[in-house]
């Protein structure tokens, strides 16, 4: 029987916020246009011209405008190419990558962006393919090796105009989409399962040599005994979430953050005190009231505590996973979203 891999990756129930960044992806100069473009939800052809535009009325304003934005924008975050890998398999990787970029300026963004989820979560995947001894989900290695750069190289192949949002009837262009769209969900589900067992992983041994994590299960304990039994089984589940995410996260500080500085995300704060301030002011609420009366925001205390601990849990999945893809950016938006959202939500019942 055919595995599934179009299930959909479990992510954040909360959109992440539009940035305005440089994408150096399908940029003509520096990406100014295209950033802009993204941010507005917009095609980037009309941005580039306006812009063409606008210097007939001053040039001069126009280059400074563009050269001060190429300056002060961020270029969006790109995931870089494992390290250490074998000759062969980084050469394939940066093959790949050249037949991305041109994607990005040929095709509909939409097809680019879909084809490059699909090359980001396989350069995460790139170490375990690399070993023949690791244990992969079955028939990953072909997808990832074989089938995937093939279709890749068709879909650069392919003109553009049968993407198309004129173009009707499943032709060669939607066809390849559609395989397209089954890469990225077998390679964002392997990337899952991986980080589910490096959290796993975390999660039994680093009780032994991460005092910090130890003195915060300590303290969670007895708010984790009480919430089994006065709250529904959503919150139980997304709180053992956290737990482990958090066991991965605090070892990781422990030793020093190997990866990159995770004091800035303030992973310290998320356990010790949004974590158990949401749960402590839930707890105070008669149970059965937590379960039936209303907040001022329309839900009940209890499915704003699960919301709450769902947002926690995606923030922290987010930092985990930028662990695996060496790239912290967008984390300290997603920070302020996160106390933003908190103060939004008091767990008082509507008067």
């Amino acid at each position: 029987m055919r595995p599934d891999h179009t299930r959909a990756v479990p992510s954040s129930p909360f959109p992440p916020r539009r940035l305005l960044r440089r994408n150096r992806r399908r940029r003509l100069i520096g990406g100014v246009c295209a950033g802009i473009a993204d941010y507005l939800g917009v095609d980037a052809t009309l941005i580039r011209l306006l812009f063409v535009l606008s210097v007939f009325f001053s040039f001069s304003v126009t280059l400074w405008l563009y050269l001060v934005l190429w300056f002060l924008l961020p270029a969006s975050p790109e995931l870089p190419i494992p390290e250490d890998l074998s000759w062969g398999l980084a050469r394939e990787l940066r093959r790949l990558e050249r037949k991305l970029r041109k994607l990005h300026r040929r095709h509909d963004p939409a097809v680019a962006d879909l084809a490059q989820e699909a090359f980001d979560a396989l350069k995460i995947l790139a170490p375990q393919l690399d070993r023949p001894d690791a244990a992969l989900p079955e028939g990953l290695r072909e997808a990832a090796l074989v089938r995937f750069p093939r279709v890749l190289d068709r879909l650069v192949a392919t003109p553009a105009s049968l993407f198309g949002h004129g173009h009707r009837g499943p032709g060669p262009g939607q066809a390849l989409v559609e395989q397209l769209a089954e890469f990225r969900a077998q390679f964002q589900q392997a990337v899952q399962e991986q980080m589910d067992r490096e959290f796993r992983i975390s999660a039994r041994q680093a009780p032994a040599g991460s005092p910090e994590l130890a003195a915060w299960r300590e303290r969670l304990q007895p708010l984790q005994e009480r919430l089994k039994t006065q709250a529904g089984p959503a919150a139980w589940q997304s709180l053992q979430n956290i737990e482990e995410k958090l066991a991965f996260l605090l070892a990781r500080l422990d030793a020093g953050g190997d990866t990159f500085d995770l004091r800035p995300f303030e992973v310290r704060k998320i356990a010790f005190e949004y974590l158990p301030d949401a749960l402590n002011q839930y707890l105070q609420l008669p149970p059965s009231l937590a379960r039936t009366e209303r907040l001022a925001s329309g839900k009940t205390a209890e499915e704003s505590l699960t919301e709450q601990l769902q947002l926690l849990d995606a923030t922290l999945k987010d930092l985990a996973q930028s662990l695996f893809q060496k790239d912290a950016g967008g984390l300290l938006v997603h920070g302020r979203f996160l106390r933003e959202k908190f103060a939004e939500q008091p767990f008082r019942l509507a008067e």
